[in-house]
């Protein structure tokens, strides 16, 4: 699996993590990080990080430890907790596959901030939908 031209391909082509300042920084098989900087637009009206912003984190992090066996995924089902929130700038989620069927994989994902505390879990229901479209192809659209 090429996991870096997967990276290449998701930051380059996925619009609505380049909307939300989400990048996949890592990915191996049954594993994914996702990492974002943090500024005004992901706070709420109180100045804390928006619950939106960490629950799509994970939900980003879900979706690429998923697909790291190269199939795509949709999500079922989530069931998330949230701890504390930060003053921090950075935002890092990782997921990783619990379990994997042939078509849903379960992940469970933890979202940390810049200094590495726990701010949030959950865990992901996934759908396999079908083979992943080759990075070149997946470039072109």
């Amino acid at each position: 699996m090429d996991y870096s031209a997967m990276i290449q391909t998701t930051n380059r082509s996925n619009s609505f993590m380049c909307h939300n300042g989400i990048t996949l920084t890592a990915m191996e098989a049954d594993y994914a990080r996702v990492e974002a900087q943090l500024s005004r637009v992901n706070r709420n009206l109180y100045g804390a990080v928006h619950g939106g912003m960490f629950l799509t984190m994970a939900d980003c992090a879900s979706g690429g430890a998923a697909r790291s066996n190269g199939m795509r995924y949709v999500t079922v089902s989530n069931s998330f907790e949230f701890f504390r929130n930060t003053d921090s700038d950075r935002l890092i989620a990782e997921g990783r596959v619990k379990n994997r069927g042939r078509t849903i994989c379960v992940v469970e994902v933890e979202v940390r901030d810049g200094t590495g505390t726990l701010l949030c879990s959950g865990t992901f229901t996934m759908f396999c939908v079908g083979p992943q479209d080759k990075p070149e192809e997946a470039a072109s659209k």
